[in-house]
């Protein structure tokens, strides 16, 4: 029953992309979005499909894993980025 997170947290991320294109008006900020959280959706609505026949859905499950395991190390490494900058400017600004 792993759909039942993957399809909201799906449609989070898809949302998160759409609200980002609308704020920044950045193209990789929609298309990352929508790639990641219309992927997401996808595993997850097959994941229950596959589960309601009674198959094992183990391979969508660990699709979701991947994509989201992606997602989490590039929001990471722009996390990383920003909170560089940012140092330095305080550094530069009570220096």
């Amino acid at each position: 029953m792993q759909f039942c997170f993957g399809i909201p947290y799906g449609g989070l991320v898809t949302s998160g992309g759409l609200l980002g294109f609308v704020f920044s008006r950045n193209l990789a900020t929609l298309s990352s979005g929508v790639l990641f959280g219309g992927a997401l959706l996808a595993l997850s609505t097959f994941n229950l499909k596959i589960w309601r026949l009674g198959k094992s859905s183990l391979p969508f499950i660990l699709g979701q894993a991947a994509l989201s395991a992606v997602l989490l190390w590039n929001n990471f490494q722009s996390y990383l980025f920003l909170l560089h900058r940012m140092s330095r400017k305080f550094i530069l600004l009570i220096g």
